[in-house]
């Protein structure tokens, strides 16, 4: 009998069973914590203050866009005169009006204009695109640019004294139909 090892008898299923949940449990538990996703908050803005000092102030038609489709929110709403600390905290080279909105497709659309420096600002919110062709809307002729990735796309409208902007992450033809919701008007 020396040297014949005993052999212990297979541990029953339930043993089995309940060894595996004590150590699924707290993986599946710490897996859906830590890959839960939070919605992401919009905060909401009314651009009308903003609007009513840009067109008191500039001295160009400041664009917003009129009767847009419901669900549309406007998140972004901004006037920095001329030499007053803008995004960053850097002076502003010229008078800059900005509006951004959320789609109901949770796309983000902005409208920008500057009356200064009129390259640098097309080549900061086209991410330094190429221009890509020209679009009519509702008369005015815009220039066309993409992004080098090809992901975000903007309209440009150079005027005597100014540029517009209206940029975001969809096609010409969904930035065609925002930019033709924009009415044009000085203070």
């Amino acid at each position: 009998m020396a040297g014949m090892a005993r052999s212990r008898p297979n541990p029953p299923l339930i043993h089995l069973i309940v060894a595996m949940a004590v150590i699924m449990v707290p993986a599946l538990l710490a897996v859906a914590w830590f890959s839960r996703v939070p919605a992401p908050r919009v905060t909401v803005v009314d651009p009308a203050p903003v609007v009513a000092a840009a067109r008191a102030a500039s001295g160009y038609a400041v664009a917003v866009p009129a009767n847009l489709p419901d669900g549309w929110v406007c998140t972004r709403a901004r006037w920095t005169p001329q030499g007053q600390p803008g995004v960053g905290g850097t002076p502003s080279i010229g008078n800059t009006f900005s509006l951004g909105y959320l789609t109901p497709a949770q796309v983000y659309v902005a409208i920008d204009q500057r009356d200064a420096a009129p390259d640098a600002l097309v080549a900061d919110l086209t991410r330094k695109g190429t221009r890509d062709g020209d679009s009519t809307v509702s008369g005015r002729g815009w220039e066309r640019y993409h992004s080098p990735d090809g992901r975000t796309r903007a309209l440009v409208l150079r005027g005597a004294d100014h540029v517009t902007v209206v940029s975001g992450d969809l096609g010409y033809e969904g930035l065609e139909a925002f930019a033709a919701t924009l009415s044009f008007a000085a203070g």
